[in-house]
Order: C-alpha cells, then sequence, then structure tokens
C-alpha cells in the first residue's frame, strides 16, 4: 500500500520495518490508543486534530518548567519547549504521535504507522525538553488507568505507551510505573538513548519493557544510537 501523504517519499524508514506490506493486510484500528508521554502535542496540527482522544493531559508540575502559565491540568497542548526563551521548540511530542498515527491517505502532511490508531497526548516534558520522573511516573500512571494525580481515570486506558524520552539513572519512581502499567496489560515501549553508548538508558532498559534502537538509510546503527 503506498498512501498519497504529500512527504511519504521521505519516510524511509517505513519501508525497513515492512508497513506498506503490513498496510495491505490492516491499516491497524481505532480501537488502539497509544499514549505519546512527552512534550505535548499541537492540537491544532491538521494532520493529528482528528486523531487524538479527548482524554490527554498535561502533568508537568511546575509552572516555571511548563511553559503554558500553570501546573498539571487536562491540556497536553505543547507551547513549545523553547517558550519564551527566543529558541526554536522541537515540538517533539508531535513530531512523535505523527509517526504513530498522522492522518493518512489525505493528500497532505506525512503518513502514520496506524492509519486508525488513536493517540493519547500525555506532556510531561517542558521547557528544553526537560522532564522530572515524579511527572513522567504520573503520565504512565494515568494512561495505564492507575491512580494518579490528576484524580481522574480515562474511560479507555492507552494499549500502549510511548517513551521516546529517557537517561542513565534508573528511576524507581518510573520503574515502579512502568511494572504497574505492564501489569495492566499494557505494551510499553521507549528510546534506546541518543548516546552513542552500550550503557542502560532507562525506562528502556527496565524489565518488561520494548527497547527500540535506530539505524540509518543504510539499515547501519545510527551513529548516535
Amino acid at each position: 500500500a503506498t498512501p498519497d501523504d504529500t512527504f511519504f517519499n521521505l519516510q524511509w524508514h517505513y519501508e525497513q520495518i515492512g508497513l506498506p506490506r503490513a498496510w495491505d493486510l490492516t491499516t491497524g484500528s481505532d480501537e488502539v490508543i497509544v499514549a505519546v508521554v512527552d512534550s505535548g502535542v499541537l492540537t491544532n496540527h491538521p494532520d493529528l486534530t482528528a486523531k487524538l482522544t479527548s482524554t490527554g493531559y498535561d502533568f508537568v508540575s511546575d509552572v516555571n518548567s511548563a511553559g503554558d502559565g500553570d501546573g498539571i491540568d487536562g491540556d497536553p497542548d505543547d507551547p513549545g519547549d523553547q517558550a519564551n526563551q527566543g529558541g526554536s521548540s522541537s515540538f517533539h511530542g508531535t513530531h512523535v504521535a505523527g509517526t504513530v498515527a498522522a492522518a493518512t491517505q489525505n493528500n497532505s502532511g506525512v503518513a502514520g504507522a496506524g492509519w486508525q490508531t488513536l493517540v493519547m497526548a500525555i506532556r510531561a516534558l517542558g521547557l528544553n525538553g526537560q522532564g522530572v520522573d515524579y511527572d513522567i511516573a504520573q503520565g504512565i500512571r494515568y494512561a495505564a488507568g492507575l491512580p494518579n494525580d490528576s484524580g481522574l481515570i480515562p474511560d479507555r486506558p492507552a494499549d500502549i505507551i510511548n517513551l521516546s524520552l529517557g537517561g542513565r539513572t534508573n528511576s524507581q519512581l518510573i520503574a515502579e510505573a512502568v511494572q504497574e502499567a505492564r501489569d495492566q496489560g499494557v505494551i510499553i515501549i521507549a528510546a534506546a538513548g541518543n548516546n552513542s553508548s552500550s550503557q542502560p538508558n532507562y525506562p528502556a532498559a527496565n524489565a518488561g519493557v520494548v527497547s527500540v534502537s535506530a539505524v540509518d538509510f543504510s539499515a547501519d546503527l545510527a551513529f548516535y544510537s
């Protein structure tokens, strides 16, 4: 299957994981929810507006780090990780959410891996893409339908939680949240790290987590991975 999205021809990594052949069998299901625990998303992005659940949440608790003027709230919109600092924001969570489930076959933007998949946007990283273990753990707990500081439980918890974040320290808070989410049957995906090192990166190295490394256009290990 070859979608008509404008920039699909630049998404060379999809062929590497066999997505066009997989799409011949299925383009996914809106019964599947992927929680993207990251910097939030641009909720008005034309490739994402119809793909977001109404249950996203912002768990960045420190007002100074949040960049949106308040602490935790029900708005996972990404104000930019360089907000009010004169820099260029990465909108990292938007990029990740687009890879997971951007609106596809709409002759615009990029294609998502799951054409029907829905994204639960969880904001746990604030300015400069930084976050604290506690906020990340709260985001994991919320996405998995576990008790959390919001006092809310999503009607439909996530089936998969994506964590394109991490560090060298094994946080007990995050490890416990990951284990409790796994006990709920949630699949946890995490980035292996961008440090070109064989040292473990967490939460990717936690038990039960699917750890994802990176390759380049030639399918060789990426220099940063």
